[in-house]
């Protein structure tokens, strides 16, 4: 029996109505993870409202539930209960979550390392792949039959944040229950065509344009050494591209792999304008780095190898803090 979910389930017994979110800018875990709990505490009787801040990206918009996201909390409550998914932070769910009045108990589950524990029940687990790997697992210990619409959401989420099992994050656990959820009516290839075959040609315009910024900074103490000198590499979207573009801010997301996919970088960076001086960074390594011990400093949060936080300044004083904080890191982490 699994007792890391038993405060979760008394609260899944004794309350009636509640209320599931999860993190401002959702992708697919956020989203995959906030509908499988809707979905699973609808199929019990539960009357469940799912709140996300942002719109649901227009690529997730195909999953079952999508369409019952609300994103507005004026006037809604009291709920019995909270339980928020995927998100570090309490203020990551939004002002429209922050701001309400009766929320009832918050269950947070996730499985970032850096999460600062906000919930009145906290199932914080680092080494599941995803928040959707949870959620499943929260199913299971409360006996509550995962159907096929909870199934592919359970599968998009685990499937996009192990980036297609491709991360060190693709632990056995989570090839076992992605199976398990395909073996319940998660199609793969349907779920793979409208993730990653199926976007709009102004995604592919921006990213043009983005790749344009690219700029790869040798990391290694007294300049240029050679090819093997540890490197990072950076990217920028800003507010103009989107407009140039008509891209939404969405359609960025993924952007930052491919300067950490680049041969020799070992840490890629996306600088994407989000207001007046400022930036949204996000950050990507490849194992030695821990560039969610980074992103703490600057007040933000995520994984190992995968982690990001807003920073106010202009672009160049964003990026040369940045860049030198990185390269502090990785030249004590790689020992150059």
């Amino acid at each position: 029996m699994d007792k890391r979910f038993d405060k979760a389930i008394e609260e899944i017994q004794k309350g009636k109505k509640f209320l599931v979110v999860s993190h401002v800018s959702p992708e697919g875990d956020a989203v995959g993870s906030l509908l499988g709990v809707a979905l699973a505490l609808r199929s019990i009787g539960k009357d469940a409202t799912a709140y996300l801040e942002d719109p649901v990206p227009d690529l997730f918009k195909f999953l079952p539930g999508a369409e019952t996201v609300v994103h507005s909390l004026e006037g809604a409550g009291p709920f019995d209960a909270t339980f928020a998914v995927d998100c570090g932070q309490r203020e990551r769910l939004g002002k429209g979550f922050v701001n309400l009045k009766a929320p009832g108990r918050v269950v947070n589950i996730d499985h970032h390392a850096t999460n600062d524990c906000f919930g009145d029940v906290n199932v914080i687990v680092p080494d599941a792949s995803a928040a959707g790997e949870l959620v499943y697992d929260l199913c299971k210990a409360a006996d509550i039959p995962i159907n096929r619409d909870i199934a592919v959401n359970l599968y998009v989420a685990i499937h996009t944040d192990t980036g297609s099992f491709r991360y060190s994050s693709a632990t056995s656990e989570a090839f076992i229950k992605a199976g398990e959820l395909v073996r319940l009516g998660a199609e793969p290839w349907d779920i793979s065509r409208r993730v990653y075959e199926n976007h709009p040609a102004r995604k592919y315009k921006l990213l043009g344009m983005v790749l344009s910024t690219l700029d790869i900074i040798d990391a290694a103490n007294g300049g240029a050494e050679g090819n093997h000198s540890p490197k990072i590499a950076t990217l920028v979207v800003t507010k103009d591209m989107f407009r140039q573009t008509g891209a939404e801010k969405d359609q960025a997301d993924g952007f930052v792999n491919y300067a950490r996919g680049i041969e020799g970088v070992d840490v890629g960076v996306l600088f994407r304008e989000t207001g007046q001086e400022e930036y949204k960074v996000s950050m990507r390594s490849k194992g030695d780095v821990d560039v969610a011990e980074i992103s703490q400093g600057f007040g933000g949060g995520g994984h190992r190898n995968a982690a990001g936080f807003t920073m106010k300044g202009s672009l160049d004083f964003v990026k040369t803090e940045v860049v030198a904080i990185i390269k502090e890191r990785m030249r004590a982490a790689l020992k150059v």
